[in-house]
């Protein structure tokens, strides 16, 4: 950090945060005397709003005008807050028993609660393809000339797929070889494995096999994440066009998603950064909260929460905290 703030210094930084976040309008040190508890005369918090301001923990959008927050500040604010309540055992109460069926409804269900919740976007990432693994392949015929074959998982997601049946055997003994060389390898082993130089082959019934397999992977590949809350988010932002563009196009566009999420470590903690740290003129406004979720001791996925950057971060920490939390322990009892 450099310089070291005094606590009473760190004390008037928080509550010029606590202050702006609440009525969202520059603090001046009278403010602090009235709605803090610093115990400090108005020319001494002046003083430390000076020192603060000259390390850009706040800044003046006029001369005479009081102080904003800066990134920074927000940065240091949140990770107090995450130093307080670490030490919470149970910060809400939320539902126990949860019936595990579908992780797609789950995640679904969870990304709408938490939304609707903390009033933005959730990014809630899909499984990392190394832990999903093929449990059972089921071929039904579905015409004279297509059989539709699924993909059961560990996690209880299911990839299907119509496919034509010329060049494949008959569907219980496609079923049997598919049973056989795919259960129980995870859909990364697969996918490295149908793409191999050793699987090169001039037999058209084999290479209409691997085209048919490697089309069933692609299939879950290609669903990468499950947005929810666009219309949450975009309703602090209604009069900045800009904005509202920058994040349509994060939920229509995949690589904009893999370029922020390649930013994003696997961590159960969370962590906080901003628009800015992603050159994002645009979405300057928002705080980008980032947490993973587990199957036991493994992160499997990223869950990304997008929202005004002067929200209530005691309360972004604990929602996103017990439910992705919540979220795999139910995945990992189940599975």
């Amino acid at each position: 950090m450099g310089i070291v703030l005094s606590q009473r210094q760190k004390d008037i930084l928080l509550s010029i945060v606590d202050i702006y976040i609440k009525y969202k309008k520059p603090v001046s040190s009278d403010d602090v005397l009235k709605y803090s508890r610093v115990k400090a005369s108005s020319a001494t918090i002046r003083n430390d709003m000076q020192k603060l301001q000259r390390l850009k923990y706040i800044y003046q959008q006029h001369t005479s005008g009081g102080r904003i927050p800066s990134d920074r500040a927000l940065e240091l604010y949140f990770e107090i807050v995450k130093d307080v309540y670490s030490k919470t055992e149970k910060m809400l109460d939320i539902p126990k028993e949860y019936k595990f069926y579908d992780l797609n409804i789950m995640i679904e269900n969870m990304s709408k609660i938490v939304s609707e919740i903390l009033e933005g976007m959730i990014i809630f990432e899909y499984p990392n393809p190394r832990y999903v693994f093929i449990t059972r392949c089921v071929v039904t015929p579905l015409t004279e000339s297509h059989y539709v074959v699924t993909f059961l998982t560990n996690l209880g997601m299911t990839i299907s797929r119509t496919v034509e049946k010329y060049g494949l055997p008959i569907s219980s003994e496609l079923e049997k070889m598919l049973n056989k060389g795919l259960s129980g390898k995870s859909i990364q082993e697969l996918l490295s494995a149908v793409n191999s130089e050793s699987y090169k082959t001039d037999d058209i019934r084999i290479k209409n096999m691997f085209s048919m397999i490697n089309s069933l992977l692609n299939e879950f590949s290609r669903n990468k994440y499950h947005v929810t809350g666009l219309e949450k988010i975009i309703s602090h932002c209604k009069n900045n066009i800009e904005s509202i563009e920058s994040l349509t196009m994060m939920v229509e566009n995949d690589e904009i998603k893999d370029k922020i999420f390649d930013k994003i470590e696997f961590s159960n903690d969370i962590n906080i950064f901003f628009g800015d740290d992603l050159n994002a003129r645009a979405l300057k406004n928002f705080s980008f909260f980032n947490t993973s979720y587990s199957l036991s001791s493994n992160s499997i996925g990223r869950v990304l929460l997008i929202t005004d950057k002067y929200k209530n971060y005691e309360k972004v920490y604990k929602v996103l905290k017990e439910y992705v939390s919540r979220f795999s322990e139910i995945i990992s009892k189940n599975l």
